[in-house]
């Protein structure tokens, strides 16, 4: 039945009920249409953010992490490659060697050794006889005499491959031939690193090379794909980092990406340009990092259309009620998004409705801040194992490289010794000067990798430590000062002071042109405080501490994130002429102390 709209309109004008629900209810349900729009688009696009962040941040850290797994591949067969069966060419000794080293065969899915014309002698899964010396990776490591590792390419018996080619040379340093190490795309060796990355509940990592192919990937049917139409695969390939939401295939999922960064790595081993061009992936659906969030959306909608059959008496005495727990809510996304996971809603004595949303995102927020811990706890392994390594170099250089730079000069005295001549004997004595120079300097760069006794010691006498030596080697005279009753704290943390506490040194002599520095370390009962200062030419610090990686001042940003490292932060006070303050500030809670300590009342 077609209801008049003259006798409508008379039916509202003559209702004064009718009157105040009209004019009242309206405004008010557009309201908190909008709010509720606001609100669920704020919550996605936040968490969209913050889950693109993580996974910006764990795709990168891992991408190192199968750096350094891969790097160690080949460091085990550059050993192999320097025993003596290999070197000598003993075939039966060199089968022996591969069939007994299991470590090996757990990296790589097959194993050879070649002599020089590239004929395999040796072989743990290959076939013996093989001729690999016509092939590009095999004269590569012949000239540059590095290990090289080739694209993918058939073996010859159906397999998809990617051979690591070690060079191994006689004892007369003659080419003798390599030691193949070969990741089979059907074998599970490559990929075994990449499996065990998770992302969230349902999400997985796969690899790509250079060219848009897939080497690993869950989905064993998509092996050897070429995958370069894909946006986040063409962005790796040309040496980009990041993390994109895009719609592949009519599934929309979060994609974050990084080359794996092995030409960056210390090691001369994989130093060379065929190294270059992997990329590693992480994908997540986007439909399972909003499926937690569903139900409270249906909530959310719930209680807008419960609102709004509401009388106007209820929506006047209890807006505050609804409107209020809504915009704490912005406030603290908000907060979040600005990265201060601490905050929380809290949940007062509103509608039931508003404290079921305020619990909700209390809990997404927690998660989120577990999920920033976790990768947080992973940078702490992979910067113990960064110093571990630091160590091992530290004790080799004086060991072995520091020791047979001593004993060449006093071969040298004894070579002096031994003639007449004075030009000789000149050109002798420069030469011990300049062996005696390498020896010092390789001490001096032995202390820097490895901090003097910090264990033992403690952090508050290391720091004189370093203050003295700095202040007897260098044109700068460092002030150390320790204030309030110093407190243990984990051998990690405490490294981690000593290293910020070294490269703001560091950079005050590279770049302040200063003649004086102080390094204060204060202890209260909330704070750590570790606070540089010096007299010298200063800057213009900018705000934004992001701003220093467009300016090159990447010890700077490397001090910022060491100290974000632990819950801290770190704070650049500078102008032009008047020096410069570089103050980190830690708080001291159960998260920084040693297991023996605790935070005193």
């Amino acid at each position: 039945m077609k209801i008049p709209l003259a006798w409508l309109r008379r039916s509202v004008a003559g209702n004064l009920r009718a009157q105040l629900i009209l004019t009242t209810v309206a405004p008010v349900a557009v309201l908190l249409i909008a709010l509720t729009i606001v609100g669920a688009l704020a919550l996605i696009s936040l968490t969209q953010a913050l889950v693109q962040d993580r996974d910006t941040e764990l795709v990168q850290l891992a991408a190192r992490q199968i750096a350094d797994d891969w790097e160690l591949s080949v460091h085990l067969l550059a050993q192999v490659a320097s025993a003596e069966p290999i070197r000598a060419g003993r075939r039966d000794d060199a089968q022996g060697l591969l069939r007994e080293n299991a470590v090996l065969q757990q990296r790589f899915d097959l194993l050879s050794v070649t002599n020089a014309q590239g004929h395999v002698i040796a072989t743990e899964g290959g076939a013996l006889g093989q001729d690999v010396g016509n092939l590009d990776y095999f004269e590569r490591a012949k000239q540059l005499r590095r290990p090289v590792r080739s694209p993918l390419h058939d073996d010859g018996h159906g397999r998809r491959v990617i051979t690591v080619a070690v060079p191994y040379f006689d004892g007369a340093g003659r080419f003798g031939g390599c030691v193949l190490g070969t990741w089979d795309l059907a074998g599970s060796q490559l990929g075994a690193p990449v499996a065990s990355i998770r992302v969230g509940e349902e999400g997985y990592a796969f690899l790509v090379d250079q060219q848009g192919a897939i080497l690993y990937h869950p989905d064993r049917s998509l092996l050897a794909a070429q995958w370069m139409e894909h946006p986040s695969v063409a962005a790796v390939c040309e040496g980009g980092a990041g993390a994109q939401t895009i719609r592949w295939r009519s599934e929309r999922t979060i994609i974050a990406y990084a080359p794996v960064p092995l030409t960056q790595l210390p090691s001369s081993l994989v130093a060379d340009e065929s190294w270059e061009g992997w990329g590693l992936l992480t994908s997540q659906m986007w439909e399972d990092i909003v499926a937690p969030l569903q139900p409270y959306l249906i909530l959310m909608l719930f209680l807008l259309l419960l609102a709004l059959l509401l009388p106007l008496a209820f929506l006047a005495l209890n807006s505050r009620r609804i409107v209020a727990p809504l915009q704490s809510l912005v406030a603290q996304a908000e907060e979040v998004a600005a990265g201060r996971f601490e905050s929380r809603v809290s949940v007062d004595s509103g509608p039931t409705e508003v404290r079921e949303l305020e619990e909700a995102f209390n809990t997404m927020v927690a998660q989120l801040l577990k999920y920033r811990n976790d990768i947080q706890n992973y940078v702490v392994s992979i910067l113990n194992t960064q110093e571990q390594e630091r160590k091992r170099v530290a004790r080799e250089l004086h060991d072995d490289t520091a020791q047979a730079l001593v004993v060449l000069g006093r071969r040298i005295e004894l070579a002096t010794d031994l003639t007449s001549r004075q030009e000789l004997v000149r050109e002798l004595d420069e030469l011990r000067d300049m062996v005696d120079d390498t020896v010092r300097s390789v001490r001096s760069f032995t202390r820097d990798l490895r901090p003097p006794l910090l264990e033992e010691l403690g952090l508050p006498r290391s720091l004189q430590i370093l203050g003295d030596r700095v202040s007897r080697d260098e044109s700068l005279e460092v002030t150390v000062r320790i204030e309030g009753q110093p407190r243990q704290l984990l051998p990690e943390v405490e490294l981690g002071l000593y290293r910020l506490a070294q490269e703001s040194l560091s950079n005050v002599r590279r770049h302040a042109q200063a003649t004086r520095a102080t390094v204060e370390l204060v202890y209260d009962a909330a704070t750590l405080a570790l606070r540089i200062t010096d007299n010298g030419i200063g800057f213009e610090a900018p705000e934004d501490p992001s701003e220093l990686v467009s300016s090159g001042r990447l010890g700077l940003v490397g001090i910022f994130e060491r100290a974000r490292l632990f819950g801290g932060k770190a704070e650049i006070e500078s102008a032009p002429g008047r020096g410069t303050v570089i103050t980190i500030g830690i708080p001291v809670t159960t998260i920084v102390l040693a297991p023996d300590d605790g935070i005193r009342p």
